[in-house]
């Protein structure tokens, strides 16, 4: 004989429903947020963020002491006038991150690319920050 059971939701079953759902429409005040990936190289910081349909010209990069500043624009594509949108979640306008640097960089040494949508920044540590061997006599 098989039996069916069938379970009504829990309380806590709707409660997870409902904070996944404002995390997945969740926009920060102030323009957009840049995801990014920061990891040491060696001797240089190497900063990744993704932001595809921006063009090179887009993005603003600047170092202030110790934060690192990234602002890039990505314009609105013409919206359609015919037929009926079912869902439009792509972001357009400002997108805008700062960072606080774990160590002293060589501004004037620093370098970004931007490759297939890709933007990464390579920044190399200044010379006080850079490891030094000390000598045991």
């Amino acid at each position: 004989m098989t039996s069916l059971i069938i379970r009504r939701p829990s309380f806590l079953d709707e409660f997870d429903r409902m904070v996944d759902s404002l995390w997945t429409t969740w926009e920060p005040v102030g323009g957009h947020y840049l995801s990014l990936d920061v990891h040491e190289a060696g001797d240089e910081l190497v900063v990744k963020t993704e932001l595809p349909g921006v063009g090179k010209e887009g993005f603003e990069i600047t170092i202030d002491g110790d934060v690192l500043r990234i602002e890039a624009e990505k314009k609105a594509e013409e919206e359609t006038k015919e037929g009926t949108y079912h869902l439009r979640e792509r972001h357009f306008g400002n997108f805008s991150r700062a960072l606080s640097l774990p160590f002293p960089v060589d501004s004037g040494k620093a370098s970004a690319r931007f490759e297939n949508g890709v933007l990464e920044i390579r920044l190399p540590k200044a010379e006080e920050a850079k490891s030094k061997r000390i000598e045991v006599k």
